[in-house]
């Protein structure tokens, strides 16, 4: 039952973040507003925690659109991002609250780099 709740919640999490992705705020503000019903954060919690997500989703960007990174350089910059976010986040939070927040962050989906799309063909006249 444990596992099935945290499946579901790993579910509602990766759909919450998908819906809100291109706009940084309202990234940051459905991912503090479902932080604060699993972690029940406090208003102090929700306010650092939401100025966090927010600077990460913004620099995650303005990754995103810097045309000169590889796929893979890119990949890495968002890794590094979401890390460095994370350990902000749970900096935030009391002893009780630092587990289950790994848990959730462990089965966020991984971040990728959009593949390159490739470029159209010159047709011969």
């Amino acid at each position: 039952m444990k596992k099935l709740m945290l499946t579901g919640i790993s579910l509602l999490f990766a759909v919450t973040l998908t819906m809100a992705q291109g706009n940084p705020e309202e990234l940051a503000k459905q991912e503090v507003a479902l932080l604060t019903e699993k972690l029940t954060l406090t208003e102090d919690q929700q306010t650092r925690v939401l100025q966090i997500v927010w600077e990460g989703a913004k620099a995650k960007e303005i990754a995103k659109e810097d045309a000169t990174l590889s796929p893979e350089v890119l990949a890495e910059s968002l890794h590094k991002i979401q890390a460095s976010a994370d350990a902000q986040v749970e900096e935030q939070l009391s002893d009780a609250q630092k587990p289950l927040y790994k848990k959730l962050a462990s089965e966020r989906p991984k971040e990728k780099a959009a593949k390159p799309v490739p470029a159209p063909h010159a047709l011969p006249e």
